[in-house]
């Protein structure tokens, strides 16, 4: 649809879940597809995913040959949810790091890293997210 100021504009924009500025859907990556092959866009923008520091491949072959990523079909012991899974898929097992500093924390379930992701590494978010659970915030 035309970008011309319609009622429709709305649902071609989002909200950069980092920067906090409502950019038009193609200043998102595509991440995944979706039921019927509907694109779905990363909840960050461009600008700021290309911000975030990757694993420099020089230190991901060093961790990688040292600490061998688990084969498929074996088991898997996730340090943050402390479930042991087995390891089906290529993207079910993470090497985590910090997006600040591009420093390697270690393996974890595509689940517990993605989690982790979404609270933006943030521990007082995720300290505030344990309150939660815990019934010791209210949100009135």
């Amino acid at each position: 649809m035309p970008r011309d100021g319609s009622e429709w504009e709305t649902y071609e924009d989002k909200i950069c879940t980092t920067c906090g500025i409502n950019k038009p859907f193609d200043a998102y990556s595509i991440n995944q597809y979706g039921k019927n092959n509907r694109i779905l866009r990363r909840p960050v923008c461009i600008e700021c995913y290309s911000k975030k520091k990757k694993i420099p491949s020089r230190l991901r072959n060093e961790y990688e040959n040292r600490y061998p990523r688990p084969k498929i079909g074996t088991n898997f012991h996730c340090p943050v949810c402390d479930k042991i899974k087995e390891h089906k898929f290529n993207n079910d097992i993470c090497l985590d790091h910090n997006h600040d500093t591009g420093e390697i924390r270690g393996y974890l379930c595509g689940s517990c890293n993605a989690s982790i992701g979404k609270f933006h590494e943030d521990t007082e978010t995720l300290k505030r997210a344990i309150l939660w659970l815990e019934g010791k915030l209210k949100n009135y």
